[in-house]
């Protein structure tokens, strides 16, 4: 139970850090602009590069990722299907609500998780790879296309996934572990100082969101935001469970682990792209804030149930 406080203490910290500062007007009037630039093209990259490279790939897939990876990816579906045609909201609120409820908070929240309560941080690898693979380039890929109005070609998609810095970094850390070439240190240690700037880049920016306070969400967010905060830390957990548990198999620390990382809140990351995309920036900032202080009576059920 003690990484739970711990990893939510850490985040209460520099998120408050990050408010103090935007309050105190120290860092100018785009402060937050550029430090969620610095996060998406440089910090989170680097972090992808350095901990994929030096991660056993068989472990990162492993069933264990088809039941983080299925339930996140349900959930994902189910949320843009009901936000663009039941809800009738536009893609893009559609895309932004798909990724609320399925890119959880891995990088500062789960590792410390992983460490005091699942015993082993390699826990956070096989979601995180998923995250950075999967989730976020499809979902970049469609904002890119509205963002555009057409596509040219096939391969326009591919290309801008392709292209995509956060990609660049989870490939080149794919082909690193894979094949088993040693980076050499004055170039492994500089990216590894570089990805250090990623959690704590992050939260910062969230941290600065608040700096002209915080309102109960609008009516017109309110019920979206229910939807949202239900389907990622209700039924995402248990579809996780019943998919590592009952169809997979999996007992003990390791279902834990699948359970636990599922019901992690909303990503810090999720708001980066939303200030990236200039697209649903008070919907997924309220859903981050509201998951993640929502997410500590679920992680600790979670917990004491499968302990």
């Amino acid at each position: 139970m003690l990484g739970v406080f711990e990893g939510f203490g850490v985040i209460a910290v520099v998120v408050l850090t990050g408010f103090a500062l935007g309050r105190a007007g120290v860092l100018g009037p785009h402060a937050q602009q550029v430090i969620a630039g610095v996060v998406f093209y440089i910090a989170t990259p680097a972090l992808l590069f350095t901990m994929i490279a030096t991660t056993d790939l068989a472990f990162i897939f492993s069933t264990q990722l088809l039941a983080t990876g299925g339930s996140a990816t349900l959930c994902a579906i189910v949320l843009f299907v009901v936000t663009r045609w039941l809800r009738r909201r536009s893609t893009g609120e559609a895309m932004f609500s798909a990724w609320a409820v399925s890119y959880v908070n891995i990088g500062n929240l789960g590792i410390p998780i992983a460490v005091y309560v699942l015993g082993d941080i390699a826990y956070v690898a096989p979601v995180l790879l998923f995250q950075l693979l999967l989730l976020a380039p499809v979902g970049m890929a469609i904002l890119d296309t509205i963002r555009q109005g057409t596509v040219d070609h096939w391969w326009s998609p591919v290309w801008t996934i392709a292209r995509n810095p956060i990609v660049i970094g989870a490939v080149g850390g794919i082909v690193v572990s894979g094949t088993g070439f040693e980076v050499p240190a004055v170039l492994f240690d500089p990216l590894s100082m570089l990805g250090d700037m990623a959690v704590p880049g992050a939260l910062l920016a969230f941290g600065l969101s608040f700096r002209d306070g915080w309102q109960l969400p609008r009516r017109g967010t309110r019920s979206q935001l229910t939807i949202i905060t239900a389907t990622k830390l209700v039924v995402q957990p248990v579809l996780a469970w019943v998919i590592g548990g009952p169809i997979l198999g999996w007992t003990g620390v390791d279902l834990m682990a699948i359970v636990v990382t599922s019901a992690l809140p909303t990503a810090q990351n999720v708001y980066i792209y939303s200030m990236r995309y200039k697209q649903s920036e008070t919907l997924v900032r309220d859903s981050v804030f509201i998951t993640t202080v929502l997410s500590v009576p679920a992680i600790l059920l979670c917990s004491a149930l499968l302990g």
